[in-house]
């Protein structure tokens, strides 16, 4: 064997070896990354839920130091005439949660123009402290509101005794089938539970 053969055949098994190296790499590069399997994680499906699903989250309204949303002048007229003054505690989406008196019980509403979406009556000195809108992309489409279902005395049936607790979810306008109430004792994070119920009354309409 002549040294040109030799070295022909040393040139042609590199690259013959370096053709096998290259081969496996790229079939490793493509073992790396998992099949699109329709409904599953990579699948064009999947993603392209996830890039449309909503965001929720939660927003609050205090109820402990709200004024009445009227002027004084208002609120001077309302008192020469007897009238209760309403309490007015500024929400989102263009609500506000209002509480009127009556003379033994509260009533918890909420307005947007003519607008009213009737919460709950409670006791005079409700023990409420804050209202929990439920956020879809920033925007509220629902509230969680604990509310007290009392024993009654003589004077009203809004009174008494508080005998159990609630967490009501109310739909805004739109989601007016949100519209559910469980007792808080007894259920495991109830506050999370009523999130889900908002959220999966949510999805049900934008499905």
């Amino acid at each position: 064997m002549t040294r040109g053969t030799k070295l022909f055949l040393v040139g042609l098994g590199l690259l013959v070896l370096v053709a096998a190296t290259a081969s496996g790499a790229s079939n490793a590069g493509a073992l790396s990354e998992p099949p699109a399997i329709a409904g599953g994680p990579h699948s064009p499906e999947r993603l392209a839920s996830l890039m449309t699903a909503p965001r929720f989250s939660s927003a609050y309204t205090g109820l402990t130091k709200c004024g009445s949303g009227l002027t004084r002048k208002e609120e001077k007229e309302a008192e020469k005439h007897g009238s209760d003054i309403p309490t007015r505690c500024k929400g989102f989406g263009g609500y506000d949660v209002y509480i009127y008196y009556s003379a033994c019980s509260s009533h918890f509403t909420l307005d947007r123009g003519d607008e009213t979406i009737q919460l709950a009556m409670q006791a005079v000195d409700w023990k409420q402290k804050t209202v929990e809108w439920r956020m879809a992309g920033g925007k509220p489409f629902a509230v969680i509101m604990r509310v007290y279902e009392y024993g009654g005395d003589d004077h009203c049936t809004a009174g008494g005794k508080i005998i159990s607790e609630s967490l009501m979810i109310k739909g805004l306008k739109g989601f007016e089938h949100i519209d559910e109430e469980f007792k808080v004792k007894g259920t495991p994070n109830p506050n999370a539970k009523a999130r889900q119920i908002a959220d999966k009354g949510y999805a049900s309409t934008k499905s």
